[in-house]
């Protein structure tokens, strides 16, 4: 894939089938870098449907230390700028999570990730056992920073921390092995649980016992300060309150109490900030009291219908008939 010309392998937008015609208008989510065989598929999309509505979504932006975070990175990164430059005679809008207006010279469509909470159950909490329960559900990278909630804990417990707190580790991913490693040089292993990669009721029966959830703690390690990330919309929808580094978007000025947002200069998490902001919550209301008040956040929030409003909007607007 770091041939010149060459593309993501198996990519449905690797070439062009007929498949592709009649439609009035395509959303392509940008893959994992542009390629010169993407390009000239959408390109083929616009001159065979000259009038279609052509979208291009960006699931992160910038992402230029996404691809770059490694030198074997930079080929990616070299094809994505310059084909990024012919892309935008093809498209009619970028669409974004961030807060951009504009992109390269396209406008963008602003919008927030969501959730089809008709898919999600809220959680079926499990008596309470006197242990601070942590869920961290990722395909897990650097920029997730989990290592910064490790530190914190051995921290914590070198100065004679006597809570209990246990974070559970859900997924696979490159950042895996480093922190198993991590999890047993700092002699954690009574505290974190490393589940794997699960799915359905497995999975529910971890957040079932859990009563935070992590979402990210190094995003701002790749410019990204507002983010808009699928594991606060999950843990939205379970009913779980949220620790993270920086600005999550949905809580843009609104009186939300359920989110712990730590500064994103803070390398090592403080275990005593966790402890209180669990303490305030669930020492004055019931966990299913919890549940049910997120819950409600989310739905007037994240509904994936709520969120994709701006999109389906500008097509509604812009669809030639």
């Amino acid at each position: 894939m770091r041939l010149p010309f060459t593309g993501p392998i198996g990519y449905c937008l690797s070439k062009y089938k007929s498949e592709f015609d009649g439609f009035d208008f395509y959303y392509i989510r940008r893959p994992w870098f542009l390629s010169l065989p993407t390009l000239l598929a959408i390109r083929k999309i616009r001159r065979r449907n000259p009038y279609a509505v052509i979208l291009y979504e960006f699931w992160t932006y910038p992402f230029k230390k996404e691809l770059t975070n490694r030198i074997s990175g930079y080929p990616f990164w070299f094809k994505d700028i310059c084909y990024m430059h012919f892309l935008k005679r093809y498209i009619n809008r970028y669409i974004t999570v961030s807060n951009h207006n504009s992109i390269s010279g396209v406008p963008a469509i602003k919008m927030m990730n969501g959730i089809d909470l008709d898919s999600i159950s809220p959680a079926d909490p499990l008596p309470d056992d006197g242990i601070i329960h942590v869920i961290a559900v990722a395909k897990i990278t650097v920029w997730h920073g989990y290592d910064r909630f490790l530190m914190g804990m051995a921290q914590y417990y070198k100065s004679v921390g006597d809570r209990n707190i246990v974070l559970h580790i859900v997924g696979a991913g490159a950042g895996w092995q480093k922190l198993d490693e991590m999890i047993k040089e700092l002699k954690l292993e009574q505290n974190v649980i490393m589940h794997g990669f699960k799915i359905g009721t497995e999975l529910d029966c971890i957040y079932n016992r859990c009563s935070l959830g992590l979402i990210s703690l190094a995003t701002q390690d790749k410019d990204i300060y507002v983010h808009s990330t699928l594991k606060s919309r999950e843990y939205m929808a379970k009913g779980l309150p949220t620790i993270a580094a920086g600005i999550t978007d949905v809580f843009i000025d609104v009186d939300y109490k359920y989110n712990l947002e730590l500064t994103t200069d803070e390398k090592v998490v403080d275990m005593n900030k966790v402890i209180e902001f669990y303490d305030r919550i669930y020492q004055s209301t019931p966990r299913q009291k919890v549940i049910a008040e997120i819950r409600e956040f989310a739905e007037r929030t994240i509904a994936i219908q709520n969120t994709m409003e701006p999109v389906i909007q500008y097509i509604k607007d812009n669809v030639i008939r």
